[in-house]
């Protein structure tokens, strides 16, 4: 930066390619040097080089003056909006765009080259500028005469002045400009906002758009707008629903429903409504509704609102209401049962109908249990089988699992079945699928699905089921207990074994050493075995328990450095608390360790 004149005049200039463009932003190396040196002044109005062929501005006084003439010709008495260098910069153009001379606006800014100082890109995205039209048609559409087009938000470069014209801001921070058409009661608002003038590429802006920045016209879509008075589905709605929903019937009630009972039960609204009223309604306006119903009664079925009510018939209905309903999903259960809403009426039928029409219903899913019970929904309706229909008749289920009971297991949704059959069928049933499950225990404790299903034996199993899982884990407790899904069966085999073989547990990880450390000392510092230890300590017989905690007491001051071994200093504490006496010589653990 250089200085020039004497001491009255004092003006800083810059030298080539330093400069200040036309909205005040310093640029510097910016491509070609503007031709000699520039003024610096104080922060002032500025204006655009008034000769698109000049390189550079000419001072002229304290601020820079435009040519005379050219696009916008001066207005007496008319005050000009200035860019100062405080505003913003509107300029819009697209990341490393080059701007060459002679295009909209350029007429004395250097091109750009792709540097670290890049033109922003106002959408940010390099896509939807390839989606752009031509601004030609744009060009000589905007200001009626053929210009080449160029930045987005830059003036023509046919216009030799190119200071701007008086403008009149609007509260919607739009510009109306003067002359071109695009201002007043008929014209069009231009924005000042970077590519706003995008809008107006396909024609004039339609009525209530100006605030957007893309028209319907240039994607050729078409705002969807939901009236009020439509329904989900498109159809318009009765006076009636359209009065209930605004609060304008208080008092309604299902008799005034005759000829809308399906147009309801298929609104959110009207069909709980329903729902509400066939709890207590009398058997005169159950058998309205039932009338209306029935003959859409596999619509409303599949309908997200309508389920609802069917389901409601099914619990509150007459039997002969029940077996007629039953009667019509019959010869759909499969597709329904795969349905979202419709596997939760099938669920509510097997409860509500009778045993034979129970029997007749799911014998419809014959040959196509595995699709049921791998499927989201119709895993469902194989429990709710399992659960309401007489064993006898689902030895077709059971039969299907026959070599699959692995895979099943193993599965979200199969895992889920394998154990309500464990839960509801008979032995002879259960039997084929209880040892394909004590083939692969040790498989499935490591399988995130799996091991549900043998702490479900744990749990729920025949005393030799269990003792049979318990033999296949004792020795790997250790090991076992320090993995993530394994340790929550090792936790259920300390809870559900019998006493024997919860001390040969407890024994084991006493006495086993895990390296040069012991294996209780490795399982208290685990983030998954310590819960294992403590399921030990609460369960352990006395004088078990004494030597559990004997087996600790060493450790207690490393266990303070370790987040899960906290966990057992505080059962410590708790059980000196309770039962000092048998805690004996290993004393209390003070509180403040305890964190």
């Amino acid at each position: 930066m250089q200085t020039t004149g004497g001491a009255a005049t004092g003006y800083q200039i810059l030298a080539a390619p330093t400069y200040y463009d036309q909205s005040g932003q310093l640029v510097m190396n910016g491509g070609r040097g503007i031709g000699h040196l520039v003024r610096l002044v104080s922060p002032a109005p500025l204006l655009m080089n008034p000769n698109p062929g000049q390189q550079g501005y000419a001072p002229a006084g304290n601020v820079y003056t435009p040519a005379s003439g050219g696009m916008y010709p001066p207005r007496n008495n008319t005050p000009s909006v200035w860019l100062s260098p405080q505003q913003p910069n509107y300029s819009g153009g697209p990341t490393g765009s080059s701007l060459a001379q002679g295009t909209m606006g350029c007429g004395g800014i250097p091109q750009q080259t792709s540097d670290n100082r890049q033109r922003r890109d106002s959408f940010g995205s390099q896509d939807f500028k390839q989606q752009l039209p031509p601004l030609t048609n744009f060009s000589n559409q905007f200001y009626g005469a053929s210009l080449s087009p160029g930045a987005i938000g830059l003036l023509p470069a046919g216009a030799n002045n190119m200071t701007p014209p008086p403008l009149a801001f609007s509260l919607s921070n739009s510009i109306s400009v003067p002359g071109l058409g695009l201002g007043g009661s008929g014209g069009r608002m231009y924005s000042a906002a970077p590519g706003a003038e995008a809008k107006f590429r396909s024609g004039s802006a339609a009525p209530g758009n100006s605030g957007t920045l893309f028209g319907a016209s240039l994607f050729n879509v078409q705002p969807f707008v939901k009236s009020d008075g439509v329904s989900k589905e498109g159809v318009a709605r009765s006076q009636l629903l359209e009065d209930f929903r605004g609060n304008r019937i208080p008092n309604l009630q299902l008799r005034d429903l005759t000829n809308h009972v399906v147009e309801f039960s298929q609104d959110q609204h009207g069909s709980r409504f329903i729902q509400q009223k066939l709890e207590h309604a009398s058997a005169a306006e159950k058998t309205m509704v039932f009338a209306e119903i029935l003959g859409s009664a596999y619509v409303l079925v599949t309908d997200v609102f309508g389920n609802y009510v069917i389901q409601k018939f099914f619990e509150f209905g007459t039997q002969d209401q029940k077996q007629t309903l039953a009667q019509r999903v019959r010869g759909h259960v499969l597709t329904l049962a795969l349905h979202m809403y419709g596997c939760r009426v099938i669920q509510k039928a097997l409860e509500s109908i009778t045993a034979d029409l129970q029997v007749e219903i799911v014998k419809e899913l014959d040959g196509s249990i595995l699709k049921c019970v791998k499927d989201q929904n119709g895993n469902h309706v194989v429990q709710k089988c399992i659960e309401c229909i007489d064993p006898k008749h689902l030895g077709f289920i059971t039969d299907a699992f026959k070599g699959q009971v692995l895979t099943l297991a193993m599965h979200p949704y199969g895992c889920r079945v394998i154990q309500r059959i464990l839960e509801h069928c008979t032995a002879d049933q259960v039997k084929p699928i209880m040892e394909e499950l004590l083939l692969y225990t040790e498989h499935l404790v490591h399988d995130q699905y799996g091991n549900y299903v043998v702490q479900h034996i744990l749990e729920h199993g025949q005393p030799d089921d269990k003792s049979k899982i318990i033999k296949k884990l004792c020795g790997k407790m250790m090991v076992l207990s320090q993995h993530k899904f394994a340790s929550n069966v090792v936790e259920k085999c300390v809870s559900h074994s019998s006493r024997a073989e919860r001390a040969s547990i407890i024994e084991e990880v006493c006495t086993m050493n895990d390296g040069p450390q012991s294996a209780l000392y490795t399982m208290m510092k685990d983030q998954f075995a310590n819960y294992v230890v403590q399921k030990m300590i609460d369960l352990a017989e006395p004088p078990q328990r004494k030597l559990l905690l004997q087996k600790i007491r060493p450790h207690i001051s490393i266990l303070r450095r370790y987040a899960y071994g906290k966990h057992i200093l505080a059962k410590l504490e708790k059980f000196y608390s309770k039962n000092n006496a048998e805690l004996g010589p290993i004393g209390v653990v003070p509180t403040s360790t305890v964190q």
